[in-house]
């Protein structure tokens, strides 16, 4: 039997239709790194340059860092493909598991004053505060639209001084960022190690460790922030909501990320009780939704 503590990857085909879907929601679920090829018997065909491959059915492979969380992946992929999916699971040696975490994400400059880096990043930021990030053993670069709304939100909107729980942290770009933003402190909870240890390595690398708390949701310390974000799913963030309420200081934000358009009302009805001011951001099916905690 698999051991819960090995590196995992699934794999199993999907339609060109659900591609795109299939692709973000293994982004949010946590995926290690993502490879594609053509299913069945489809000839493989040089692209034009500059332009995607795309085949009327994909092979997917997608690595994870323990087969409990390859287990649940699967679960919640047949949910959204089909339930009569086929998904494979196989162990995954150590070798294939560090060349993926080795891959640098590419540089996103995002809203007016952020700048998105890898790792090598040297040029200067113009006038933009410059965070660099390695991928390491988690995800969450910038690129998905649900981190890519959560930063926009942080350019516009989060002030120096402030303190920020990231809930469901990656690879610890939102906790980062908002250090790299001034932040008087970040806490970045996630229930996967190599998450933390990824967060850990990025705080690091821009030299804002020293304001960082990282570690597992049941060993947060009992404070309330001004800024809660909690980029997960739905289904978490529903029965996360008492937890991410008292988590919030009165008078302070919540950002809900990871639900999808067509699950927004019930997030919506569910935190309307503790926050005032609810507006909601679509992007590509999935929704950023913002309120301000009622004063107490």
């Amino acid at each position: 039997m698999q051991d819960a503590g090995e590196i995992a990857a699934l794999t199993f085909e999907v339609s060109i239709e659900q591609l795109a879907a299939t692709d973000a929601l293994l982004e949010l679920l946590g995926a290690l790194c993502v490879s594609q090829e053509p299913g069945g018997d489809e000839e493989i065909l040089e692209p034009e340059p500059g332009t995607t491959p795309q085949w009327q059915r994909t092979r997917v492979r997608a690595l994870f860092p323990s087969s409990t969380h390859a287990a649940t992946a699967a679960t919640l992929l047949r949910e959204q493909i089909g339930r009569n999916v086929e998904i494979a699971t196989e162990a995954i040696a150590e070798s294939e598991w560090l060349d993926a975490s080795r891959i640098e994400p590419r540089e996103l400059e995002i809203g007016e004053r952020l700048l998105i880096g890898t790792a090598a990043t040297r040029r200067e930021p113009g006038g933009r505060t410059l965070v660099r990030l390695r991928r390491g053993l988690g995800f969450g670069t910038g690129e998905h639209p649900t981190t890519a709304l959560c930063l926009e939100w942080l350019d516009a909107e989060f002030e120096p001084g402030a303190t920020i729980i990231d809930y469901g942290c990656g690879s610890g770009v939102l906790a980062v960022t908002a250090l790299c933003l001034d932040a008087r402190q970040a806490f970045a909870a996630d229930i996967e190690p190599q998450a933390i240890t990824a967060t850990i390595a990025n705080a690091e690398l821009n030299g804002v460790s020293n304001r960082l708390w990282a570690g597992s949701p049941d060993r947060l310390p009992a404070q309330s922030a001004d800024v809660v974000i909690a980029n997960i799913l739905a289904g978490p963030l529903i029965e996360l909501a008492p937890q991410l309420t008292a988590l919030t200081a009165p008078l302070g934000v919540i950002v809900l990320t990871g639900l999808l358009t067509d699950q927004l009302a019930t997030i919506e009805e569910l935190y309307a009780p503790s926050f005032v001011d609810l507006v909601a951001t679509e992007r590509d099916g999935w929704i950023r939704l913002v309120g301000r905690r009622a004063a107490d």
